[in-house]
């Protein structure tokens, strides 16, 4: 597996705490395990709040509909200009 190299900044008192619990070899580990498993966490979380969103809007066909109203504007203002159109004013 190749890896990355990437810079962190932590305040001293956890440097310093980081450095005394955690042997100098064993740290890009120990960094690269706690950041893996916060990741995970976060996706699972989104996942979660994915799944409870498409819940809702199955037993609620109102929001349902609502979403599928904003899912519509999803690409407006990102229109390519067309060919000899005049330009709005406001």
């Amino acid at each position: 597996m190749s890896t990355q190299q990437i810079l962190i900044r932590l305040p001293e008192d956890v440097a310093a705490r980081f450095k005394a619990a955690v042997p100098a070899r064993q740290r890009n580990k120990f960094v690269a395990d706690l950041v893996a498993k916060a990741v995970a966490r976060e996706e699972d979380e989104l996942t979660r709040i994915a799944a409870a969103v498409t819940d809702e809007e199955r037993g609620n066909p109102e929001l349902a509909q609502e979403m599928r109203d904003w899912e519509a504007t999803i690409g407006d203002g990102m229109e390519q200009p067309v060919a000899n159109a005049k330009p709005q004013t406001r």
